[in-house]
């Protein structure tokens, strides 16, 4: 009878035991069940239109990473243009640059071959394409990281200077578009096609 009554005050006596330990458990566990809480935006998936810096983005099945980003305000309508980077492949993925539409994401590459030296045309015609003059506008700038021949207008500038580009954009038949940029005296020519949005896969940088 009394080795009965020793099991059961040995397993009486577990059993508080247990339960002291785990009231000790929550007790040091900070409210929420010990999960930390996450900071406001963080976990918010992004888009092409979030792009930042050192982004990789997987476009037609190759990887490029997004080495510098021009930030573009034109009277509180913004947009950007990533120079994402695959080895000697450079191109430009310019977002939002319409303020309306579902073609807002296209993907240019600088055309040294076209030289565009005072007021653009309202056509140009490059090859078998004929573009013609959709909108245009002038807008300010930030740059950030690296901008290929744009860097030159960052040198002995604070960081947080701007530029002023004026735009022309041109379309032709098809996905085919085209993008003329005034730099200072400069010029460039951006050329290339539409792309619908999904088939570009954005891949946070750390």
């Amino acid at each position: 009878m009394i080795w009965i009554l020793l099991v059961l005050l040995t397993v009486v006596g577990g059993a508080a035991a247990v339960g002291i330990a785990v009231k000790e458990r929550r007790k040091s566990l900070p409210s929420g069940g010990g999960q930390k809480a996450l900071p406001a935006g963080d976990g918010v998936e992004r888009t092409v239109r979030d792009l930042r810096v050192d982004d990789v983005l997987t476009i037609d099945h190759k990887d490029f990473l997004c080495e510098g980003l021009i930030s573009y305000d034109e009277d509180g309508h913004r947009w950007i243009a990533g120079r994402v980077v695959d080895g000697p492949d450079t191109q430009w993925l310019v977002v939002g640059i319409d303020r309306a539409g579902t073609s807002s994401t296209r993907l240019l590459t600088q055309d040294e071959s076209q030289t565009i030296t005072g007021y653009p045309p309202e056509a140009l015609v490059v090859g078998e394409v004929r573009y013609v003059l959709d909108k245009r506008g002038a807008a300010t700038c930030q740059l950030h990281g690296d901008v290929g021949p744009l860097g030159d207008l960052k040198k002995d500038r604070p960081a947080a200077h701007v530029e002023r580009c004026r735009w022309w954009l041109y379309s032709a038949p098809g996905d085919d578009t085209l993008l003329v940029e005034q730099w200072g005296a400069d010029y460039r020519v951006l050329r290339g096609r539409k792309i619908v949005d999904g088939i570009v896969e954005l891949i946070p940088g750390s």
